[in-house]
């Protein structure tokens, strides 16, 4: 008996908990919706659960309701357990096996990502993301004082892109297009993918503008990148930057100079 009241005791604290942060509803997979399920059998069978959440934590273009204006809708890939079910990933029709919407005037570019810098496996198609580089900083100077600067190896991290969407998942790695073996080849693809073959990497592919896929090609190809899954309403600076210089408080060193490899 001691035990069963503990156990209403700590369900009754999650629930106040949540009560406390304004729920609002999102649904979840319980099991795998296969592509071409509508919304509505995926209900019905208990493949999504409505559930309730923070309305802080609740991921931008969440599913929060199945009414009559969707629920003919389709599952256009697979969706596994344990994700958010994302509004995007339910259209007209399923979707083929190659099929990707880029939306009008933008452009799909793919980043490779381990999972921690993807968030784990809570990036799904419909997600809106932030995307931050993170690179060396190199004084421009040849004097001692440039130097001494470079010699420090001080890094810097900027927001690249404030507010991306997602518009595709998948576990096809990208193929290294040198076949160069050098050394510097190899540190390079090291610090942009940060992967091992011991470590799963997936290509995230976003939909940007013409002038935002220059800046993310350039990225990739240069710099490590990070992503952050954005809450509803969440807004980045898309000016915001840290470096070793005040990421503890200090002064900030990006004034002495510029982001290694940048023209």
């Amino acid at each position: 008996m001691g035990a069963l009241l503990v156990v209403s005791y700590v369900n009754g604290a999650d629930a106040r908990a949540v009560d406390a942060q304004n729920p609002v509803t999102a649904y979840v997979v319980k099991k795998v919706v296969p592509a071409g399920t509508t919304l509505a059998d995926a209900q019905s069978q208990g493949l999504i659960k409505a559930t309730k959440v923070a309305q802080t934590g609740r991921p931008a273009g969440v599913l929060s309701v199945v009414d009559a204006s969707n629920r003919t809708l389709v599952a256009t890939t697979d969706i596994q357990p344990g994700e958010f079910v994302m509004s995007a990933r339910f259209g007209a029709k399923q979707a083929g096996e190659k099929a990707i919407a880029v939306p009008d005037g933008k452009v799909a570019i793919s980043v490779q990502l381990t999972a921690p810098e993807r968030v784990a496996n809570f990036i799904t198609p419909g997600s809106h993301i932030v995307v931050y580089a993170t690179a060396g900083i190199k004084s421009a100077g040849t004097d001692e004082k440039a130097k001494a600067f470079n010699q420090l190896d001080v890094k810097g991290t900027n927001v690249l892109l404030a507010d991306v969407e997602v518009i595709a998942f998948g576990s096809t790695p990208l193929q290294n297009p040198s076949a160069d073996n050098s050394s510097d080849n190899a540190d390079k693809k090291s610090s942009n993918d940060g992967s091992s073959q011991n470590d799963s990497a997936y290509l995230v592919t976003v939909s940007v503008t013409p002038n935002e896929s220059v800046k993310l090609v350039h990225s990739v190809n240069q710099y490590t990148l990070y992503a952050g899954l954005l809450g509803s309403g969440t807004k980045v600076d898309p000016q915001g930057e840290i470096d070793d210089g005040n990421v503890f408080g200090g002064n900030s060193v990006l004034g002495n100079g510029t982001l290694a490899g940048a023209k």
